[in-house]
């Protein structure tokens, strides 16, 4: 017994990993904004930027402003265009925050070509606007040179200039591009457009340019996002390629880091990147998670929950991660982000911003409302899960036999045989799960069941020939019964896949019985009585382990034993029958289960 326990042990702590940190993980600390057009409100296309005091500045393009706020979500002010307005807004998109707190925002440009008149003639053109902290405009900087005329008028579209006259307008490039802003600590601005960085001074002079696709770099396919650091070096997340590309100050190709996949230090479609205060970078991905409980409760009529059989259901968590990296691409950890397990509407929530002290910033696509999430290092995780059932049932059945044939006086008054049974069960159920991260789960069970029967039966004819039929046989038997059993789980998720599946599981539990059944002569004439008693135990193990998405390992061991005692007094109170049985079995079984 002693090395099967051993065996058993040993198999738990070579699936159990050494590099568990449960502490790592976000959660969720307010939520502000909604849909409209009024103060602090927003309409459907948003960008997101944070200053160096925290503050959450929001780029609402539809409604044509920029939205102030602080870090905790309430609104201090907007920036929009009136009369008085020295600048116009034309599609604001990408934003960002220098260290005094300016605001910059990308949005387009026209600018009239000197010496042309009927008809004027104008460039459209990418542009950053620049605000002070209290959102008072400044200047508009444009990344290209507008002032000069393009022979090729073939692109030009008719328009009318602000005297309302015809005029035509030049515009530079695909006018739905999307753009990526940054700006570093001595305010130089860096812009992506279309495959080229762009870089402008504190001035907002443009100084040099460089295409992101270098030797070395390969093809940047889709920059998502992009942050510098404190010394000017560039990161730009390639979304399709699965990785992040540094750049220099210089604007030289420097590195790069990551491949496909949802392990440590790899990625899925990355999309968003910043550059934290502690000198470390943080980078989300599109990996997820899913991971199910399942549940013995029942089902409450408006349970949002699935159900996927008739006795149990599956609570869900969904998990996020952002991974963090120093300033050179080495891995340092990853933190989740777990979802309400019930809450649908979680399922919708896109990632829009991560501040500089790490915070994440959600958008409910259905309502418009931001929620914050702030990392933590907590004991327990929100993935510690409890559950408690608790039922107490009576049931009760009453039987009445009558032979119609017997003509006896009682025909349809009296039954020749009549029994009430009559049970009640106690039933408890408790679980205590733990999920260390995306990969790993902790469950201590403990079911209790207590039941307790009578059986009373009245025999109403005595057409015995033996000594027995001169007894009243009428009577009742009592069984007790309690079943207790303890049950500790481990599973690790070995690959998150759909496509290959795989997970290995380690369980130990112990179980006793004890059975107490006596039956007893109600009239006091007959002194039959008999009495059993039993006392069961068990325990046993298992682990199984995927050695491919169709083919599974299995271990299994069961030790049971136990003993009963019976006695058994007949109707003239003699000891007819006493015995004991004892038993003791081990089993230990390895088998594969496959499909092809």
């Amino acid at each position: 017994m002693k090395l099967t326990f051993k065996i058993l042990f040993l198999s738990l702590l070579l699936l159990i990993p050494l590099h568990i940190d449960a502490a790592q993980e976000y959660k969720f600390v307010g939520e502000f904004g909604g849909k409209g057009e009024g103060e602090a409100q927003f309409a459907k296309t948003l960008s997101m930027a944070f200053g160096e005091d925290g503050n959450i500045y929001i780029t609402d393009t539809d409604n044509f402003r920029i939205h102030k706020y602080t870090e905790t979500g309430n609104y201090v002010f907007q920036i929009r265009v009136d009369e008085s307005s020295d600048f116009r807004f034309i599609n604001p998109t990408a934003l960002t925050i220098g260290t005094d707190n300016a605001i910059y925002v990308m949005d387009w440009l026209l600018k009239h070509i000197p010496e042309t008149g009927s008809p004027k003639i104008f460039n459209y053109g990418p542009c950053v606007h620049k605000f002070d902290p209290q959102g008072k405009f400044i200047a508009s900087y444009p990344i290209q040179d507008l002032s000069k005329r393009v022979n090729n008028l073939e692109a030009a579209a008719p328009g009318l200039d602000s005297e309302g006259n015809y005029a035509l307008i030049i515009p530079h490039g695909d006018t739905k591009r999307e753009f990526l802003l940054a700006v570093d600590n001595n305010d130089t601005l860096y812009v992506c457009d279309d495959g080229i960085i762009y870089r402008l001074d504190a001035t907002g002079k443009p100084t040099t340019h460089f295409a992101i696709s270098q030797p070395g770099a390969g093809q940047v396919i889709h920059p998502a996002d992009m942050t510098v650091d404190k010394n000017g070096n560039l990161y730009i997340v390639d979304e399709r390629a699965h990785r992040v590309v540094q750049y220099g100050s210089d604007g030289k190709f420097i590195r790069t880091f990551g491949v496909y996949g949802d392990g440590d230090g790899e990625f899925m479609s990355p999309h968003r990147i910043v550059f934290l205060k502690d000198g470390s970078l943080l980078v989300a991905d599109k990996a997820k998670y899913i991971k199910d409980f399942v549940s013995t409760l029942p089902n409450r009529l408006d349970d949002p929950t699935p159900r996927y059989d008739g006795f149990s259901r599956f609570f869900r968590y969904r998990l996020r991660r952002i991974q963090k990296f120093t300033h050179d691409g080495r891995f340092i950890r990853q933190i989740l982000v777990p979802f309400q397990r019930e809450a649908e509407e979680d399922v919708d929530l896109k990632l829009r911003g991560i501040d500089r002290n790490g915070n994440l910033y959600y958008l409910n696509t259905s309502y418009l409302t931001f929620r914050k999430y702030a990392p933590t290092r907590s004991i327990f995780s929100s993935m510690f899960q409890t559950e408690l059932k608790f039922r107490l049932t009576r049931d009760i059945h009453d039987i009445e036999i009558d032979n119609q044939d017997d003509l006896d006086a009682d025909l349809y008054t009296r039954a020749d045989f009549d029994e009430q049974i009559i049970q009640d069960a106690v039933n408890a159920n408790i679980t205590f799960s733990y999920d260390f991260n995306e990969d790993y789960r902790l469950a201590l069970s403990n079911r209790l069941m207590l039941i307790r029967m009578t059986d009373t039966s009245y025999y109403r004819a005595q057409d015995f020939e033996d000594f027995r039929g001169t007894f009243n046989q009428d009577d009742r038997s009592t069984e007790t019964s309690w079943d207790n059993r303890i049950q500790l789980d481990f599973t690790w998720i070995r690959n998150h896949s759909v496509y290959n599946y795989r997970e290995a599981r380690a369980y130990v539990y112990f179980s006793t019985t004890n059975l107490d059944f006596i039956n007893d002569a109600l009239d006091r004439s007959n002194s039959r009585f008999f009495d059993f008693t039993a006392k069961l135990s068990d325990w046993g193990g298992g682990l199984y382990y995927d050695l491919s998405r169709k083919i599974r390992l299995n271990f299994e061991i069961t030790h049971f034993f136990g003993k009963n005692n019976y006695t058994y007094i007949d109707e003239t109170d003699d000891l007819y029958a006493t015995g004991f049985q004892q038993a003791d079995t081990l089993r230990a079984v390895l088998f594969i289960n496959g499909f092809f």
